[in-house]
């Protein structure tokens, strides 16, 4: 046993090895991208990129089914992309364990959203696991393929970027050998048909009161005494906001769901008044007020609803500071696109062609719409950039450009793309080939024709695959060569049907990091 500093990621990865995985996938998105790359890394495990989150997911449900052990990880609006294979999946169950990585965001450091991956786990009825630093992080993941393979359910493990992306202390343990396959047949709760979801269902709730009592035989959540009238619900990380107060009050530590409401009420039951803690939405708050009127929280207005919450909205609340207002204003400082981006020179073609409208995506090209460069008018989520286009295009609006980002296109922008040419739309689509996912650090994509762990692979033709789309014209241009990316854009704009543009250059800081 070893003991070593380790970050939230790296201990949650540190944690599947150790339970003894034979498979790793995910899609890159902060804040959870290194939980594969630690894998990839410092294992012999099979560690996967896979083209988006709902694939991944399912490659890690099959390798369940072969009664070995699997991890799928990703942030947590990719739960929204694999949300359809992971609700079916409760219902048909788990042969070898599988346990899903969430990286929730409060604060939208690097995301669109703040959603609490808690509901979808509720949602699911299947069991969610909280840690509150890296050391449960890793200790919760591991012990999670136990809980996974006694149930028979994915399970998920919920964290937030303050615990990922923070270095804690860690004990390392030995890893357990891998599960031998066994790929059994059997119809009756493997197929997803009308004849078997009902049964199935009714299976799942049964499993609700078994899930209980594994929570509480592994205490979970638990009460930590305390002194007064005022008690604190704390979940995951909070916990450790709570005891930075250093005031000697009772806790309750929320660390798995659902939560046992008898175990609230005996906590509630003593006291005047509880504030509850929990970075997200409200949802243990409102599990509390159906039975406990006293309550202060993100509903009551105590804190706030929205950002991160951290310790410094508590500390103000017991009136240990006066305000969350830091006395020195630092300058702002956006982000921007790096100098000698190629997205950059792309954007000063784009602006020149002067088009209607631009519709953005989500990637480091989505820092376009920032100064000085102000090149994009919209961006909703991953691979909507095409579809939006469309939409405005079907109204008669030209000139209509959208612009995406070579594995993003990868991700979701091929049915997009599809769609646009089958329903005749007047676009022009912008692929930036990058040669990699260079916001979440540079992670290879399928066209680059390098794999998760390093080796090479088959190579995507990003111009035959758009041919194949039906689109009606395929060009490639150097984004550094403004004079042929400027008519290419032009054309494109002003010629009728689906016209696609592939601006090709690799990212600045990929460039260097190859020639050192």
């Amino acid at each position: 046993m070893e003991k070593i500093l380790m970050l939230g990621c790296d201990a949650i990865a540190r944690g599947a090895i150790e339970a003894g995985i034979s498979y790793a996938s995910s899609y890159p998105g902060t804040p959870a991208t290194q939980i594969l790359e630690y894998i990839a890394k410092n294992s012999t495990v099979k560690a996967e990129w896979s083209v988006n989150e709902k694939v991944a997911y399912e490659v890690a449900y099959g390798v369940s089914l072969t009664g070995r052990r699997a991890l799928c990880s990703m942030k947590h609006v990719g739960l929204n992309v694999a949300s359809d294979p992971f609700m079916t999946s409760a219902y048909l169950g788990v042969r070898g364990g599988l346990v899903l990585v969430l990286g929730d965001d409060p604060g939208a450091y690097s995301s669109q959203n703040e959603q609490d991956s808690r509901f979808y786990a509720s949602f699911a009825k299947i069991p969610c696991l909280e840690p509150s630093d890296a050391q449960e992080a890793k200790d919760m993941t591991k012990l999670a393929f136990d809980i996974s393979e006694e149930l028979g359910l994915p399970i998920m493990v919920r964290s937030i970027t303050r615990i990922l992306h923070c270095f804690s202390p860690v004990t390392l343990e030995s890893i357990k050998p891998e599960k031998e396959t066994k790929l059994e047949k059997n119809p009756d709760y493997l197929l997803a048909i009308p004849r078997n979801v009902i049964r199935l269902h009714k299976e799942l709730n049964k499993k609700q009161e078994k899930i209980k009592k594994i929570i509480e035989r592994y205490n979970f959540n638990k009460i930590i005494p305390g002194k007064g009238k005022t008690g604190i619900i704390a979940c995951g990380v909070t916990y450790l906001y709570a005891k930075e107060l250093e005031e000697d009050l009772p806790i309750l530590k929320i660390s798995a769901y659902p939560v046992d409401e008898d175990l609230i009420k005996d906590f509630v039951n003593k006291l005047d008044n509880v504030i509850v803690l929990e970075e997200g939405y409200p949802f243990v708050e409102s599990l509390v007020r159906r039975f406990f009127s006293s309550v202060k929280g993100k509903l009551s207005g105590d804190l706030p609803l929205e950002g991160e919450l951290c310790v410094d909205p508590l500390l103000k609340l017991f009136g240990k500071i006066e305000s969350i207002t830091p006395k020195t204003e630092l300058i702002p400082r956006p982000p921007v696109l790096c100098p000698g981006c190629p997205h950059r020179e792309f954007y000063k073609a784009l602006k020149e062609a002067n088009p209607t409208f631009v519709t953005g995506d989500i990637g480091c090209y989505t820092l376009g719409a920032n100064p000085p460069v102000k090149a994009i008018d919209t961006c909703l989520c991953m691979g909507a950039s095409i579809s939006k286009a469309s939409g405005i295009a079907s109204q008669g609006i030209q000139r209509v450009a959208a612009v995406i980002g070579d594995s993003t296109f990868i991700h979701t922008g091929v049915p997009a793309l599809i769609n646009a040419a089958y329903n005749k739309v007047n676009i022009l689509v912008c692929i930036l080939d990058n040669s990699s996912v260079a916001m979440t650090g540079h992670q290879p994509t399928p066209a680059t024709g390098i794999t998760a762990k390093g080796d090479e692979t088959k190579k995507l033709d990003l111009v035959e695959l758009c041919k194949a789309c039906g689109a009606d014209s395929v060009e490639v241009v150097d984004p550094y060569d403004k004079k042929s990316t400027f008519e290419a854009i032009k054309k494109g704009l002003e010629n009728p049907g689906v016209n696609v543009v592939i601006a090709r250059r690799a990212c600045i800081l990929l460039s260097k990091r190859l020639k050192s």
